[in-house]
């Protein structure tokens, strides 16, 4: 039996970066900025949600949270 494969955090943070708004944020985050849970197991169906904490300013918040949710168990991932 093999061990259960988790998503690649570095992979899972690009892929959250590209989803967040700009406008959020008065300089762009960085991968650095993204908080995901960690060690999710590469199966269909769970959700859970990443926060990106970057630079904000009067008029920005500096924050997001991405929902994501596993599509499939190749770790096919919808962003919202």
């Amino acid at each position: 039996m093999q061990p259960q494969r988790a998503l690649d955090q570095d992979a899972l943070a690009r892929a959250v970066l590209n989803n967040v708004n700009s406008a959020d944020f008065a300089e762009p985050p960085t991968i650095d900025d993204v908080s995901c849970p960690a060690s999710i197991p590469v199966e269909a169906g769970p959700e859970f949600e990443c926060k990106v904490d970057g630079v904000g300013d009067g008029s920005r918040s500096g924050h997001a949270w991405v929902k994501v949710k596993i599509k499939d168990d190749l770790g096919g991932l919808s962003l919202g």
